[in-house]
């Protein structure tokens, strides 16, 4: 049986950033199942994996712009010191995750601070950056009646 629409696929796989960083496997936690063609993994892992029987294995490779996103410039902004907490200590290359004025999340990266100004990067770390994904499918069976009826395995 093959990994196709419906079916209980259970792979292990692992994906990586450019450069070797990894940011996601299933090599702590064991192989993984879902029922394939619904919306229940990364679009671009299940794609992998379409087709593939138990045994096979797959590797594709994601553009900075599939994965993401590339790197914006307009995303790198310039502030005055004071909009930031005043007891955040400031280190260049750092992340950081504050409470704007509206009470919404803000992550960043440090870029510098140049006096009373600080240079901030919205940008997600890994923006501008392709993704490699390497899945082994592990076990394909049919999915039961009551696994279609609610669309997930639980």
């Amino acid at each position: 049986m093959r990994a196709t629409k419906d079916t209980v696929v259970t792979i292990e796989y692992a994906a990586r950033l450019e450069g070797g960083h990894m940011i996601d496997s299933t090599e702590s936690c064991g192989p993984v199942s879902y029922l394939h063609g619904n919306e229940q993994i990364f679009p671009a892992l299940e794609e992998a994996v379409e087709g593939l029987a138990p045994g096979e294995e797959r590797t594709i490779t994601l553009s900075p712009t599939a994965a993401y996103g590339e790197h914006r410039e307009e995303l790198v902004r310039r502030f005055q010191r004071t909009q930031l907490p005043a007891d955040l200590p400031l280190v260049a290359g750092a992340r950081y995750s504050v409470r704007g004025s509206a009470g919404e999340q803000l992550i960043f990266r440090l870029v510098a601070a140049d006096g009373d100004q600080v240079v901030v990067d919205f940008n997600s770390p890994a923006a501008g950056l392709g993704i490699e994904i390497r899945a082994r499918v592990v076990a394909v069976r049919a999915a039961t009646p009551e696994e279609l009826r609610r669309g997930t395995l639980r």
